[in-house]
Formats: C-alpha cells, structure tokens, sequence
C-alpha cells in the first residue's frame, strides 16, 4: 500500500472528526447566540450599487478572515467545519485531505474580498481543510468588491452583520 492511499484511508476518520467539530461549533453557537453558519456574501452586498469588481490576483490571505460564502453558507460552520455529510461532500474533503497530506496541495481558493473579511466563491472544501490543520493563510485569487456597507467600513465585529473574526 503506498503513502496516498493511506493517507486516503486516515482521511475517513479526520473527516469525521471535523463534522464532530462542527456539531461542536453548532452547539457552542446555542449557547453564545452567534449564528452557527457562514456570512451569505448575498446579504452582505444588497443595497449596494453596482460597481465593478477589482481583480487583485493570487494572494496570502487569513484564514481568520474568510467569514462568508458566495451560495453555500449553510454547508460549513463559520469555522469552516463540515455541517452536513453528503457523499459528495465527504468525498471532496476527503480528496483535498489526501492531496495536502501527501504534498500535491491544491490551486488557490477564489474569493471576495469586502473590507478586510473575505466570502469564498469557490474553494469551500479547501478552506475547510485547511481550517482543520491550523493553517494561518490560504492562497487565494482575491477579487476587491469596492463598494462598503454604509457605516461599516471596518466589517470585523460589526453585530448588525454577525461577523468575527477569531
């Protein structure tokens, strides 16, 4: 058996206690009143005026600060953890799993970028596994979106909109 398939083999059980690291996250968010899933990028934008977006490229970026979702906000908590276990789902984190383990890493994650917090466009397994093995930063394509919420220059904190940055 060579290292990759057992590195895929550890990847079952490091993927469930990742989902068990959501149920946690779940249910600490009972008790802080914190919504338990992902900023919807959505949310954030409406009401804003269409402007075009600003393509910064290929950049280092806080894990911290990735506090959102362009469409798939319910699948993670906002820790990034796994909240529901389709096979697909588990299939795809397992994969990227195996792929860093082993060494053959992943292409950058594509987000936006409001302020200093970021909403992941696509990249969401990825930013979970590497949630999950304490990496600070993600490589990331980071596209500006320009226009801010009224009063909310600085997003990290702010109640109304339910954003931490940890």
């Amino acid at each position: 058996m060579d290292l990759k398939t057992m590195i895929y083999i550890r990847s079952e059980a490091e993927f469930n206690r990742a989902r068990s690291r959501g149920f946690w996250d779940i249910n600490r968010s009972l008790v802080t009143g914190h919504k338990p899933y992902l900023l919807p990028f959505d949310e954030v934008i409406k009401g804003l005026p269409a402007t075009p977006t600003i393509h910064l490229g290929l950049q280092d970026i806080p894990l911290k600060n990735i506090v959102g979702s362009v469409g798939r906000f319910r699948g993670f908590t906002r820790h990034f953890m796994p909240r529901v276990s389709d096979e697909r789902g588990k299939e795809r984190w397992r994969t990227i799993y195996t792929l860093v383990v082993s060494g053959a890493g992943f292409p950058p994650v594509e987000v936006f970028q409001i302020g200093p917090v970021y909403f992941v466009q696509d990249g969401h397994h990825r930013v979970s596994v590497a949630s999950y093995l304490g990496w600070s930063t993600i490589q990331a394509d980071v596209t500006v979106w320009p226009s801010i919420p009224i009063g909310a220059a600085d997003l990290v904190g702010q109640p109304q909109l339910q954003i931490e940055v940890n």
